[in-house]
């Protein structure tokens, strides 16, 4: 009787065990629920290397400190990641007069290239400039009305259950805000060719508070606008890195597409002319981002398929499929393989499927 009941305890473990396992790990072993992407900005800038970023400008004269802060946050972004080498402002004045260097950045909307002995200071030009910067600062009266409370606190109520009104109080509500507009452009030095432009407006959520304004002033309002402006341009310029939650169903084998659904499989029969791999259910940010699907032997090193995709919520719950020849995998002479999705050209796939042919005795 006590072995009986330690065997079924053992057992519970177990079970208990792989249902965590699975949890964490994924149905597919080896997949990974929290990993990065890859960011591609949608222009060539892998052919581009030294870049520099122009004084800001503004619309009006009001917002002319907030364009300089915006253009000195994008520098520093940009220079952080690594994938440009970004010219500081010192050297530019190096090549540059202060007021040369402000005439080029009110001549870049009409795509004016940098003068031919000047080219090797950038390849590439970014302006960016503010077009709307409005500061909101808001005052309200207000009546609101006093209630009867018993003498615990608690307010009384009429017989129809409404509370009783016995005066009103007047209250003063502050708002504070921001709206800040911007542009940014990426401009070939050479041919002074729009590579990219990018608009984007910003407003953050108002502070408010009663009797007294918030602590928070429209100015300081107006730096988080251009801060999450710099970062916006940014994340357009250059490639990111993003953290994203994968499904275990993300990447799948399967047999058939039928009714809406995929025939799933974790071992394939030999018989079939060829098989699915795919992709789908992919997060929002993976929005056009490139990707990479492969299938290897679960020891190998060399990709026995693989193609290049970007990827589109646009291919809805199909999402994108790929047939295999089964010969593909039959003259390995190996049972086992491995199905992995790469984020553009990282080295390590962010979501493996383990699967395997099927035996006589399956």
């Amino acid at each position: 009787m006590e072995a009986s009941w330690c065997s079924s305890v053992r057992r519970a473990i177990a079970l208990g065990v792989c249902v965590i396992s699975a949890l964490l790990a994924g149905c597919g072993g080896g997949e990974r629920r929290a990993t990065y992407v890859t960011h591609y900005p949608q222009w060539e800038h892998e052919r581009y290397d030294r870049i520099a970023v122009l004084p800001g400008r503004a619309a009006t004269p009001k917002a002319v400190r907030a364009a300089g802060v915006l253009a000195d946050r994008l520098t520093t972004q940009l220079a952080q990641n690594g994938a440009f080498t970004v010219l500081s402002r010192a050297e530019l004045r190096d090549v540059f007069a202060e007021q040369d260097l402000s005439r080029l950045a009110d001549a870049i909307d009409e795509g004016t290239a940098l003068p031919e002995e000047k080219l090797k200071i950038a390849q590439a030009l970014v302006a960016t400039k503010i077009t709307d910067y409005k500061l909101i600062s808001e005052r309200q009266r207000q009546t609101i009305p006093q209630y009867a409370l018993d003498r615990r606190g608690y307010p009384l109520r009429d017989r129809a259950g409404r509370r009783i009104v016995v005066g009103e109080d007047t209250v003063w509500t502050f708002k504070h805000g921001a709206e800040v507009e911007a542009s940014a452009r990426v401009i070939d030095a050479a041919t002074g060719k729009i590579l990219l432009s990018h608009t984007a407006r910003i407003a953050p959520s108002p502070r408010t508070s009663r009797n007294e304004p918030p602590s928070r002033t429209p100015e300081d309002m107006a730096e988080l606008a251009v801060a999450e402006l710099a970062t916006e341009f940014y994340k357009a310029i250059a490639p990111t890195r993003l953290k994203v939650k994968l499904g275990g169903d993300s990447l799948v084998i399967a047999t058939d597409y039928y009714d809406g659904r995929y025939e799933t499989v974790k071992k394939l029969p030999r018989s079939l002319p060829e098989f699915l791999l795919v992709v789908r259910r992919l997060p929002e940010a993976c929005e056009r981002n490139q990707f990479r699907v492969a299938i290897a032997t679960d020891e190998g090193r060399e990709n026995l398929f693989e193609q290049e995709f970007v990827w589109s919520g646009s291919a809805g719950p199909e999402g994108i499929s790929y047939q295999v020849p089964m010969e593909t995998l039959l003259k390995t002479g190996s049972e086992k393989f491995v199905a992995k999705i790469y984020s553009g050209r990282d080295p390590q796939p962010i979501l493996t499927r383990s699967f395997s042919l099927a035996t006589e005795k399956d």
